[in-house]
């Protein structure tokens, strides 16, 4: 007697209250081609449809492998859409490490940095903000807070110590940026560190509720957080010399 045949005879002779699901499921899985001798059990098997209307085993099994294959297409794109954002975020790190050497004061550090950041094609708007230091002597155009406002209104960027994402209520939104509050609806709030100290914050914003999400990979937002975090603090250590 086959192995087949025993596996068979070993469910059909067990009541049927006592045979689970996992257990006919298991010796499906086990046995691929247990249907491909079973013309008759083929003919007598239906399977309810969204439509309310049975369709075949073979129906079934196509509309399967269809969903799989378009669920694995939607996972492919979403790599390939990551990797084409990654490459762009590099290709602006890079460019913002170098102009960020270039800088000769806090005033150019933080232009640069908001210019340079600017410019990436998922950013729609950029800020920075610098917490307030005794001497601190910038153009008037540059954002300064104090460090108990920017603790108290964001304290998830001071808590967490790196990037922060999702979405703020209005008026944080209204406050971060004062030029584009109407149309950003999702934030990313990356502290901008040195020694685990918050020199200033850079503040994120996309039209889009969900791209900057709680799922969002934030290397290369942290380690911009940490490049003009130490391009800063040495700006800073020269201003108390």
């Amino acid at each position: 007697m086959s192995n087949d045949v025993s596996a068979v005879e070993q469910v059909t002779d067990v009541p049927e209250s006592d045979i689970s699901e996992k257990q006919i499921a298991d010796y499906l899985r086990n046995h691929p081609k247990f249907f491909a001798n079973q013309e008759d059990l083929l003919a007598n098997l239906s399977l309810p449809h969204e439509s309310g209307k049975a369709i075949s085993l073979v129906e079934r099994q196509v509309a399967i492998l269809r969903d799989r294959g378009i669920e694995a297409r939607q996972k492919l794109n979403n790599l390939l859409e990551n990797a084409r954002n990654n490459d762009q975020l590099f290709d602006t790190t890079r460019n913002l490490v170098l102009a960020l050497l270039r800088a000769d004061s806090i005033t150019e550090v933080a232009d640069v940095t908001q210019d340079q950041l600017s410019n990436h094609g998922n950013i729609d708007a950029c800020e920075i903000i610098i917490v307030a230091h005794p001497d601190l002597r910038v153009a008037h155009s540059i954002r300064i807070e104090s460090v108990a406002k920017l603790r108290t209104d964001f304290s998830d960027v001071f808590r967490l110590k790196r990037t922060h994402c999702g979405q703020l209520d209005t008026e944080q939104i209204a406050y971060l940026f004062p030029g584009a509050k109407n149309i950003i609806r999702s934030t990313a709030l990356c502290p901008v560190l040195n020694n685990s100290e918050v020199l200033a914050m850079l503040a994120f914003g996309n039209q889009a509720e969900n791209f900057f999400n709680v799922n969002l990979d934030t290397l290369f937002l942290d380690f911009i957080g940490h490049v003009v975090g130490a391009v800063l603090n040495r700006h800073l250590g020269d201003i108390n010399a």
